[in-house]
């Protein structure tokens, strides 16, 4: 329900939540007194290209590593990879780096083509849009990395955690990392006035703050 399906590609599902559409509503507007309009109209093919590429990345290496296909939600929060299999912590692990590592390899070939490429230098479309393109890719990454919950720098952490420990010490330092990181950038947006990200990380932390209650009170950490 509130979901758009936009196709499969062997065999993973994309599917487009109404949340998303909110997402872009937000970055359009709030981009149009200091852009203008037709420039703030970037924002739609920018956020639905880097958060798609980053979703197909975690994708594709779920394939690879031999779990199938997935479901892709594109969301209000981003995207998620929604994947149900019994996969080892170092297998976990490269999922969750992948993707990260597929925005900054975006980013990289969307450089090289501005560098090499001459039309991309003349078309007017282009020279507003890629140098757009890459710095959300390179700023969508460096995001993801963060050792918050629900991020992929999390993800990273507790399942490096996982190859050496038990699963509730791993879960137990994740969890604290994740409370700690998001509190502490919480109040440096604050004081750079990055309220938006302030915003998010603020949900973030109240998620990571509830897997913590949820595993005082049941002693699982499968939530």
């Amino acid at each position: 329900m509130g979901r758009i399906h936009l196709g499969t590609i062997l065999g993973t599902t994309i599917a487009l939540d109404f949340s998303f559409l909110i997402l872009i509503a937000f970055f359009v507007f709030s981009s149009a007194d200091q852009m203008g309009m037709p420039g703030a109209l970037l924002w739609i093919p920018i956020i639905l290209i880097s958060i798609l590429f980053h979703e197909l990345a975690h994708a594709a290496m779920i394939g690879i590593l031999g779990h199938g296909a997935s479901e892709i939600v594109l969301e209000g929060i981003g995207g998620v990879t929604i994947n149900q299999r019994r996969s080892r912590p170092w297998q976990d692990m490269i999922i969750s780096a992948a993707g990260p590592a597929a925005s900054f390899l975006l980013a990289w070939l969307i450089y090289l083509a501005m560098n090499n490429v001459a039309y991309l230098n003349r078309d007017k479309f282009f020279i507003a849009l890629l140098p757009l393109l890459v710095w959300a890719n390179v700023l969508w990454a460096k995001f993801n990395l963060l050792p918050v919950m629900p991020l992929d720098g999390s993800g990273i952490v507790r399942n490096f955690l996982r190859m050496f420990l038990s699963e509730k010490p791993a879960f137990l330092i994740s969890v604290w990392l994740s409370i700690l990181t998001a509190a502490a950038v919480i109040v440096w947006m604050l004081m750079v006035k990055e309220w938006f990200v302030a915003l998010l990380l603020g949900w973030y932390l109240f998620l990571s703050w509830q897997r913590w209650e949820f595993f005082r009170q049941t002693n699982r950490t499968d939530i």
